[in-house]
């Protein structure tokens, strides 16, 4: 088992490393595609989980080695692992609004012709009469439910 697991490792370290070093020398020179080293490190990933389907083919159609073992037991950490990893950063950009957290607290005060929206009492947004001073939130992101509107 400890051989499966020793390959296995090397595998990711050596892909690992190759996408560190793929960065120390490129870069990332345009930040609105993946990079070199995004690239290499999906196909490591993408390489670890079919060698995962592979070798758990292998193992329970007759050929079932200590060696395999390990590498599927290593496969299958690092390949949910992977996926985990990737379902947060993605759960974690889409919900971008700023109001994560139920104690956030929005409030609304109006006073003439000014209206400031403050934001667990920092202001955020400052309006007055047609022209917007201060505007640091995105407005259709904020649950209107949750405010507190004070008139002076």
């Amino acid at each position: 088992m400890n051989k499966g697991f020793l390959k296995s490792i090397l595998y990711y370290s050596i892909g690992l490393v190759l996408a560190g070093l793929s960065y120390w020398i490129l870069g990332h020179p345009y930040i609105h595609a993946p990079g070199l080293h995004h690239i290499i490190i999906l196909l490591t990933f993408i390489g670890g989980l079919l060698w995962l389907i592979v070798a758990t083919t292998q193992y329970f159609t007759g050929r079932r080695t200590e060696k395999l073992k390990g590498i599927i037991y290593t496969k299958l950490a690092m390949s949910l692992g992977f996926i985990l990893f990737m379902v947060y950063i993605i759960r974690e950009t889409t919900d971008n609004s700023g109001f994560k957290k139920k104690e956030d607290e929005i409030t609304i005060e109006e006073s003439g012709d000014t209206t400031t929206m403050y934001h667990d009492g920092s202001p955020v947004y400052v309006k007055v009469r047609d022209s917007v001073l201060l505007n640091f939130i995105d407005l259709t992101k904020v649950n209107w439910d949750n405010v507190e509107r004070i008139k002076k």
